[in-house]
């Protein structure tokens, strides 16, 4: 147990302490994009309906926030980690293989944690939200825990182990999911065909839940079930592609 805390306490310094990229780009990005949409390109909303706008789009952002962190910086770090072979480093420690995963895991979700705090506080101080803390706490935690499944499509991605490849992948899912989930702007914009595949992304169903506790509505069990559907299928691929390549290192040497 003290090997694994020790871990997780070298992964904190490594991943969020010492990650630049983390606070310029999984959290400056979406804290740039919600003050654009809900403080300067307001002029075409009701005074009204301003304040609902602005909760919605905050919960948005949190979601992209967690999107970003939970593919992009996890791919990137792992992929990090084998190049610079910090990864042989640490299947020489007498840890278990899934403990390497499980304390990186919890690192990743503790960004998100802290990314959705900030932008939470952002629209407390900045647009002067209010909402009680039990409301707060469960957005942000329903946020965090939702995007699990994101965060083995990160683990996924990294097993590419080719940076250019990895930064591919990357793009091709992180902005066409923040796109068509209805995280940059209303899924309803969109044409009825690419909805309905909007509606069966994870984020989408993280949105939905969400919005369920912000407007004190019965949240829908299919969304729950969707969001577990999709962590159990990124899981078995990911399980699975790891065994093909550990036999195909077996086979080559």
């Amino acid at each position: 147990m003290n090997s694994f805390i020790y871990q997780i306490n070298i992964n904190f310094k490594r991943i969020i302490l010492r990650n630049k990229r983390f606070f310029l780009f999984d959290m400056m990005l979406p804290i740039i994009f919600y003050l654009l949409y809900s403080k300067v390109l307001v002029n075409g909303i009701p005074q009204a309906d301003l304040k609902t706008w602005q909760m919605n789009y905050l919960i948005s952002m949190i979601i992209y926030s967690c999107l970003l962190g939970s593919i992009i910086t996890v791919a990137n770090t792992l992929l990090e980690d084998k190049t610079s072979h910090f990864d042989i480093l640490s299947r020489l420690t007498p840890l278990p293989r899934w403990q390497y995963y499980l304390s990186r895991i919890l690192i990743f979700m503790l960004l998100n944690l802290i990314s959705a705090i900030v932008i939470c506080l952002v629209g407390i101080l900045v647009n002067h939200l209010t909402l009680p803390i039990a409301n707060w706490s469960l957005i942000i935690l329903i946020s965090v825990l939702g995007t699990t499944p994101l965060i083995f499509m990160g683990i996924l991605i990294s097993l590419a182990n080719n940076p250019a490849t990895v930064n591919l992948l990357n793009n091709i899912v992180v902005f066409p999911l923040a796109i068509i989930s209805g995280l940059w702007w209303p899924i309803t914009m969109m044409p009825k065909w690419l909805q309905s595949i909007g509606k069966l992304t994870p984020t989408f169903e993280i949105s939905n839940i969400d919005q369920s506790i912000l407007h004190g509505t019965i949240i829908n069990s299919h969304y729950i079930l969707g969001i577990i559907l999709w962590l159990m299928i990124i899981v078995v691929i990911t399980l699975l592609i790891t065994k093909y390549q550990k036999h195909k290192e077996l086979i080559i040497e």
